[in-house]
């Protein structure tokens, strides 16, 4: 398989004839993701910019593939369909009306999915896992209510992924009504992709979510866990990383190992264990309830396919490959290499920060080699740990994704692990990150998104693919 995520307003703006002879005849694509909306252009004070900004480290990106002549714009959305209000009745989120822009555009995709089933391609929607109304990630309606917490009760400030709380019931009840009626409106798609079905580690503070009310609700952590205990004792950790580092301990840290056994000393092994093992029992448990709802409404053949980021990220994130095979199709796991450097700094600047007696430029090293992010040794300055701009080529990582694909086929089998590969960045670069996680993940791949493929581009996947370079 090699997919290609398409956004709907490529086959407003190049019509879908266009963008799926680029897809399947150029680069070799067998299946085609997109999403249940359209676009129009807006303005700063309106609307969202495109592509997202990441938390204003992704404000270097630039579109490959220009929208009404603009690489960079700001838009709004409309949902593609009008909702089946009757599904929505068990949930306080209610989905986007229908409005102007639907009635003249939205039937574009189904256009999409009918041109991609006519070539025999397969269709799959991509919508986010816990963000309603769920089409953007850049548009979030999440009440107060079900805004994931840190231990201390506060909320995470601006984050990158703006995900609800997965314990949250309002939230997966609007989740399950948003799929099924997706399923039931487009019958011609063959599945669902869901983006961050987890807890995304992009800032330092994301790591420590989640502890809103509703999690020591679910059933399984009454019965399992001691919710408080756990709180109080995340929230001692959290304390000492921001604060009470030293530098003996972190030039100490240069394997996983070093890390638990620190963490022992201190006291905070047990802790830190257990809450990454609740953690990972929300997510597994969000994604079961997903798949075991589509299943009731009728939808067994439909495929349910979560994305995960790679290891060692996973394990921050609550994704764990093993507990959730059983309930996917196949896991895209993303390689994005230019967030794995976004990661790192967020993470540096955070801690150097809070920690004002500690050299933060000796957490490079240490961090570097926990999140295994690079082949090459680390740079010594903070200043060179930064989000790469649309000419530069990405951290060199061959044998780091090598590493992180096999890890996760090997905790994910049998359930096929797909390598998801980020279209950003030079043409040259993107070729050679394409190669190597296509090769490795046994020609089975997803790429994000056609938004970055130039043309170029699109002619380096189809050599690489047809021409047995990989």
């Amino acid at each position: 398989m090699l997919g290609i995520t398409v956004l709907p307003e490529y086959f407003q703006v190049e019509g879908v004839e266009t963008v799926l002879r680029n897809c399947q005849e150029v680069a070799g694509a067998t299946a085609i993701t997109t999403s249940p909306y359209v676009m129009e252009i807006s303005d700063a004070a309106n609307g969202r910019r495109e592509p997202p900004i990441d938390a204003g480290a992704g404000s270097v990106r630039l579109l490959d593939r220009p929208l009404w002549g603009k690489r960079e714009l700001y838009m709004k959305t409309a949902p593609s369909f009008q909702a089946n209000a009757s599904l929505y009745g068990l949930t306080c989120y209610q989905p986007p009306s229908a409005n102007e822009m639907t009635a003249r555009d939205g039937k574009i995709v189904q256009e999409a999915i009918t041109g991609i089933k006519q070539r025999d391609m397969e269709a799959f929607f991509q919508i986010q896992a816990a963000i309603p109304p769920g089409y953007r990630v850049q548009f979030s309606g999440v009440k107060a209510k079900d805004k994931p917490l840190l231990p201390n009760g506060k909320t995470v400030e601006n984050r990158v992924a703006l995900n609800a709380s997965l314990a949250s019931e309002d939230i997966f009840q609007y989740q399950l009504a948003l799929m099924i009626d997706l399923l039931e409106q487009y019958p011609d798609v063959d599945g669902i992709r869901i983006d961050w079905p987890e807890y995304p580690p992009y800032r330092l503070d994301s790591v420590f979510l989640d502890f809103n009310p509703q999690v020591a609700e679910q059933t399984f952590v009454k019965q399992d866990y001691e919710f408080t205990t756990i709180k109080d004792g995340m929230h001692a950790v959290y304390e000492w990383l921001h604060g009470g580092l030293c530098i003996d301990e972190v030039n100490a840290v240069t394997r996983p190992i070093d890390l638990k056994e620190m963490l022992d000393r201190k006291g905070f092994l047990t802790t830190c264990l257990t809450w990454l093992n609740l953690k990972k029992d929300l997510v597994t448990n969000y994604i079961r309830r997903l798949r075991e709802g589509m299943d009731s409404h009728g939808f067994t053949a439909k495929k349910l396919v979560p994305h995960a980021f790679p290891p060692p990220f996973n394990k921050l994130s609550g994704l764990d490959y093993g507990a959730i095979n059983r309930y996917a199709d196949h896991i895209p796991v993303k390689m994005y290499t230019m967030h794995w450097s976004m990661i790192a700094r967020f993470y540096l600047d955070q801690l150097g920060t809070r920690n004002p007696l500690l050299n933060a430029q000796g957490l490079i090293s240490p961090l570097f080699g926990l999140l295994n992010i690079s082949d090459d040794t680390p740079p010594n300055a903070i200043e060179d740990v930064f989000y790469p701009g649309p000419n530069d080529a990405h951290m060199p990582t061959a044998r780091v994704q090598h590493e992180k694909i096999n890890l996760a086929i090997n905790e994910a089998a049998p359930t096929p692990i797909a390598a998801l590969i980020h279209a950003y960045g030079p043409t040259d670069d993107f070729r050679r990150r394409f190669r190597l996680a296509y090769n490795a993940s046994d020609n089975y791949a997803w790429i994000n998104r056609y938004c970055y493929l130039s043309d170029a581009k699109l002619q380096a996947i189809g050599e690489e693919v047809r021409h047995g370079n990989v």
